[in-house]
């Protein structure tokens, strides 16, 4: 389902208190919104720092959710016909209805360049600002980003545990027959914000890496690792989160 909110091509409609309409200016390259100015409709508001150029586009509701890896998606999205420039002020209000069972405090912005319902295509907005109050998350833009597509995602995922998506080998063979030669956590791609430090038993760092990729292969300083058990901590989402174990080195 979705829902035409405005085209401009053809006008606006706006329905909001005049005190908080848009100023629309017509000039000979087309219709703006004058900065500061705030253009607000079905939920959606924008206050553009600059004079907006609205021409030619639609804006179009949408209540589907975008699936994500690790995030889940409120049930509303935002699509421009079209990718707009856009610096200033920008604000989502939401029902409790479509959090889709989210917590509202921990909601953070999601869009795309282009349109899209791959999460790969979505860039979040980590500094996001929820108010409860109004029912509202938003931010500010101090440079031009290009929206295509709007909603909002939370990493609170409900009934799901964190990070069970990520499945670690407990083992490795470094003896190069192209088999278990390196450490394999599955899935890892997913949270490239990473960092992985390895020990040994008498707990000294013998390995240590940012966005780990799965090319450990038992070696220290480029010299092969004598068999045993080493210990593990992967650090996650920029250490909002962890995953440790134990990782044994058999040579054959």
């Amino acid at each position: 389902m979705k829902k035409q909110i405005t085209s401009v091509f053809i006008g606006f409609l706006l329905s909001v208190n005049a005190d908080v309409q848009a100023q629309l200016k017509v000039g000979s390259e087309g219709v703006f919104v004058l900065e500061g100015t705030v253009f607000h409709t079905e939920g959606l508001t924008m206050v553009p720092y600059s004079d907006w150029r609205m021409n030619n586009f639609s804006l179009t509701k949408h209540n589907n959710t975008v699936i994500w890896p690790k995030y889940n998606s409120i049930q509303r999205m935002y699509r421009f016909s079209r990718p707009a420039t856009f610096q200033g002020e920008l604000a989502i209000n939401y029902e409790n209805l479509e959090l889709n069972g989210n917590e509202a405090k921990n909601l953070l912005l999601a869009y795309s360049k282009t349109t899209s319902n791959n999460f790969k295509d979505f860039l979040l907005v980590k500094e996001s600002v929820v108010n409860d109050e109004e029912r509202s998350i938003g931010q500010l833009f101090t440079n031009n980003i290009m929206l295509s597509d709007l909603t909002a995602v939370s990493s609170d995922i409900p009934g799901i545990a964190p990070y069970t998506d990520l499945i670690a080998n407990n083992m490795i063979t470094p003896n190069g027959d192209g088999v278990n030669d390196t450490w394999i956590v599955k899935n890892i791609h997913l949270y490239p914000n990473n960092e992985l430090k390895i020990y040994d038993r008498e707990g000294r760092l013998v390995y240590e890496t940012f966005g780990y990729n799965n090319t450990w292969g038992g070696l220290f300083n480029g010299n092969p690792l004598p068999e045993d058990t080493y210990y593990y901590v992967l650090f996650l989402d920029s250490g909002k989160g962890k995953k440790t174990g134990f990782i044994s080195i058999v040579r054959e």
